[in-house]
């Protein structure tokens, strides 16, 4: 068994310290899967630049400038075409609903497209002044098609997305 892993926490309570918490580049990881008919036929992974988790009385806000040009599977040909189709992304959430479990509700906007995105999942502290969040949803099918690309690009954008996401925050 490998030396170098590390397990999240003990879930529990809670005590966050207030105030804004950013992420570890190092320590983050945002997938996307593609699965119709419930398998996963398409899989990959973005870098976020910057992250921030803000604490406070009322809830937790999370945003995040998320690199589309960064996307990479293990699928030939496919990252160029996601990549010009996403360029910059944005995220901004709330806090919707209190632990256990957390739920955010937000806005991803890429391009000249905003939608909608409600992740939900686990905020555990992590130690002094650290916060591990973990978040998981789908985002719903575009509502206009695509034009502008092949017709196997046209039928997987019908589908549904898999949001999977998992960082460090630290104070």
């Amino acid at each position: 068994m490998p030396t170098d892993t590390r397990f999240l926490p003990a879930a529990g309570s809670l005590d966050a310290d207030p105030g804004v918490h950013l992420i570890r580049p190092d320590r983050c990881v945002l997938e996307v899967t593609l699965r119709p008919f419930g398998i996963p036929v398409l899989r990959g992974r973005l870098t976020v630049r910057r992250a921030t988790f803000t604490r406070g009385p009322d809830g937790g806000v999370v945003t995040a400038e998320i690199d589309g040009s960064s996307f990479r599977t293990g699928v030939p040909f496919v990252s160029a075409m996601v990549t010009r189709e996403l360029g910059e992304l944005g995220f901004t959430a709330d806090e919707i609903v209190e632990r256990p479990p957390v739920e955010f509700a937000g806005r991803l906007d890429f391009g000249d497209s905003t939608r909608d995105l409600v992740l939900g999942g686990e905020l555990r502290e992590a130690g002094e002044g650290r916060v591990i969040l973990w978040l998981k949803g789908t985002l719903p099918p575009r509502r206009r098609p695509l034009r502008t690309v092949g017709r196997i690009t046209r039928l997987l954008a019908r589908r549904p997305v898999h949001v999977e996401f998992a960082g460090e925050f630290v104070q």
